[in-house]
């Protein structure tokens, strides 16, 4: 029996009490930001655009798509884990993330103009490698596996690589989740795992609620645990009825 109708009042309740938990914070912001909340707040805002995308989607037939917002729930769930436990040497390791990133996405861009005998930009973007590269010296990426561990919610990591296979990443099984090419003509698949829907909101649930609790936990505002106590209770009940569930149609 399906219980997608009580997951969707869940999430309201989950976006309402997030919502809150940010202008909570907002209200108690320090000048100058401490950076531990500063990018605490803008992995909370995150976190809550995407799972109010996975919902959206959700209501409207696209799980497979919904999961893919989902995943990104869980990549802020690895990182502001980290940020929790590590404080200012994960803020650094964002900074050797960052900093990577654009030192690549220069060097591209370099190459590209190269191939376009547009050489305009070669000079600017130089500089910026030789500044990126004086101010952090040696610069290396975050893994998110790495993350979800530093963050002590490594066990996490098997529900991102999941949603990855089955939705986010081009694979054989992903493709295969949007068109039967078999027999005279293409068409598009019905979603062919009736309790999918129900899984997709859980995990996405487990997330926002991982986020909150870590947001809550940076940017200090003890009032808020007994709340995100009696919501972590009220997720345990409906994951139990969605076991229940498919352990009686089995």
């Amino acid at each position: 029996m399906s219980n997608k109708q009580a997951w969707l009042q869940f999430s309201e309740k989950l976006l309402e009490n997030g919502s809150d938990i940010f202008e909570n914070a907002i209200a108690n912001y320090e000048t100058p930001p401490n950076d531990s909340k500063r990018y605490a707040l803008t992995l909370l805002a995150r976190t809550i655009n995407n799972f109010q995308a996975g919902i959206l989607l959700v209501n409207n037939d696209f799980v497979v798509e919904a999961r893919t917002m989902v995943r990104c729930c869980y990549e802020n769930f690895f990182w502001i884990a980290s940020l929790s436990k590590m404080g200012n040497s994960f803020i650094d390791k964002m900074n050797l993330d960052d900093a990577a990133h654009r030192i690549t996405h220069a060097k591209s861009l370099i190459e590209w103009s190269k191939s376009k005998n547009n050489y305009d930009f070669e000079e600017q973007l130089n500089k910026i490698i030789s500044s990126l590269t004086t101010k952090y010296g040696k610069t290396s990426t975050i893994k998110n596996y790495d993350a979800a561990s530093d963050g002590d919610i490594g066990e996490t990591y098997i529900i991102y690589r999941q949603l990855c296979g089955d939705s986010a990443h081009h694979s054989a099984t992903s493709l295969s989740r949007h068109v039967s090419l078999n027999g005279d003509a293409p068409h598009l698949l019905p979603l062919d795992d009736p309790y999918e829907v129900e899984e997709t909101l859980e995990l996405a649930c487990k997330a926002l609620i991982g986020v909150l609790v870590d947001a809550n936990i940076i940017l200090e505002l003890p009032d808020n645990e007994a709340r995100l106590s009696s919501l972590w209770n009220e997720f345990a009940t409906l994951r139990n009825e969605n076991n229940a569930s498919k352990a009686s149609d089995h």
